[in-house]
C-alpha cells in the first residue's frame, strides 16, 4: 500500500492486517460518539484486542462506544481514562492512572480542536498548539516506556490534517502575541505542522528500535471537530481550489480531499498501526492509506526545524525527552 494512495474502509484494512492486533493493548485519545476515534475503537474491537483504553474529558463521552463494543465483542475489555489535553498536569495525572498497565502496543492520538476562538490552555499556550501538539508531545514522552515494553512493531500514531500543507511553526510568536494576531486557520495549520514534524523526529530516533511512528491525514470527515468552522467554510475552500488559488507554503496547488465516512477516516490510522509495507518509512506522513511525504513543504521537511521544535517543546512542557 505504501505507494498506492486510495480511500479504503477500515474493514478492508483490518481484513488484510487485523490479525496482528489480537491480544494487544491500545490507547486511543479523543473518543466520543460520531468521532473518528470512536469509530476507530469500534473497528479495532473486531480484531480481538485484549484492552482498549479510551480517553476523553468525561466518561459520558465514551459510554456509548463502550456499550457498542460490549454488545458486539464482549470478550474485549474497555477502560475509560480521564484526560484533559488542555492541562499538562491533567495529562501527567492520567498517565499515573495507568501504573497498573505494563505495556501499550499501540498509542493512537486522535483528539484535537479546530478553529476555536482565541484562548489559552491552563499552561498558557494558544489552545490549538497546546491541545493538538504540546499535550501529545508530553503524552508520548510519558508513555513511551510502556510502548517500548510492548516490543517490536508497537506503534505511535498521531492524527494530523491535510491543512498541514499550509502550516508552519512561528518560532518567534507561536502564541500569536497573546491573541492580537490570532488567525484560527493559521493556528490550526501550525499545530498540525508541529505534530507532523514531531513525528518526523521521533520516527528517526526510534527507527532502529522497530517502533512504528506515523502521522496521519484522515481525509475530510464530518465530525464534531468542525463545530467552530464558519458557515460555508467548505464551499469557500472549494471555490479557492477551483480558482487555483489555494496553495501550500511552497506555492504548490493543494487538492482538497473528498468527504468520507468515519470508517474511511479511521482506515489510515489502522494502516499506520499495522501495514507491514510501510515499516521502512518510519516517521512518515500518511494520507489515503499510503506514504505521502511528497505532499509536505520545505518548512516541514527541514530537519533543523525538527530539532528546533523538539527543544522548544521540551522547554514549554518542562520535560526532557531523552532518547
Amino acid at each position: 500500500m505504501s505507494n498506492n494512495p486510495q480511500i479504503l474502509r477500515s474493514e478492508v484494512v483490518l481484513e488484510k492486517y487485523g490479525k496482528t492486533l489480537a491480544g494487544k493493548t491500545v490507547l486511543i485519545t479523543g473518543v466520543s460518539d460520531h468521532s473518528i476515534a470512536g469509530e476507530l475503537a469500534i473497528q479495532l474491537s473486531a480484531a480481538d484486542p485484549k484492552l482498549l483504553i479510551l480517553t476523553a474529558r468525561a466518561e459520558s463521552k465514551v459510554a456509548g462506544i463502550q456499550e457498542k463494543i460490549r454488545s458486539a465483542k464482549p470478550n474485549v475489555e474497555t477502560r475509560f481514562l480521564n484526560m484533559d489535553l488542555s492541562d499538562l498536569n491533567a495529562v501527567r495525572s492520567a498517565v499515573r492512572d495507568l501504573d497498573d498497565v505494563s505495556h501499550i502496543d499501540h498509542l493512537v492520538s486522535v483528539a484535537g480542536v479546530m478553529f476555536p476562538p482565541y484562548s489559552k490552555t491552563k499552561d498558557g499556550f494558544e489552545s490549538q498548539l497546546g491541545v493538538n501538539y504540546l499535550a501529545n508531545f508530553l503524552l508520548v514522552k510519558l508513555l513511551l516506556p510502556k510502548v517500548h515494553a510492548a516490543g517490536a512493531d508497537s506503534s505511535v500514531v498521531i492524527m494530523a490534517s491535510s491543512m498541514v500543507r499550509q502550516g508552519k511553526i512561528d518560532f518567534d510568536d507561536f502564541n500569536f502575541s497573546d491573541g492580537q494576531t490570532y488567525d484560527p486557520m493559521v493556528a490550526y495549520g501550525q499545530s498540525n505542522a508541529a505534530r507532523v514534524m514531531f513525528v518526523k523526529r521521533l520516527g528517526e530516533k526510534l527507527k532502529n528500535e522497530k517502533i512504528r511512528v506515523f502521522s496521519v491525514d484522515p481525509g475530510a470527515v464530518q465530525t464534531g471537530l468542525q463545530r467552530h468552522c464558519p458557515p460555508g467554510f467548505i464551499d469557500q475552500v472549494a471555490e479557492l481550489v477551483n480558482a487555483g488559488t489555494m496553495v501550500d507554503m511552497d506555492g504548490n496547488q493543494i487538492e482538497i480531499p473528498p468527504w468520507t465516512t468515519t470508517s474511511e477516516g479511521a482506515a489510515t490510522v489502522i494502516t499506520g498501526m499495522t501495514d507491514p509495507t510501510i515499516a521502512g518509512y518510519n516517521g512518515s506522513y500518511l494520507s489515503q492509506n499510503a506514504v505521502a511525504d511528497h505532499e509536505l513543504h520545505t518548512h516541514i521537511n527541514d530537519e533543523d526545524n525538527w530539532i528546533k521544535l523538539w527543544k522548544l517543546s521540551e522547554d514549554l512542557t518542562r520535560e526532557k525527552f531523552s532518547l
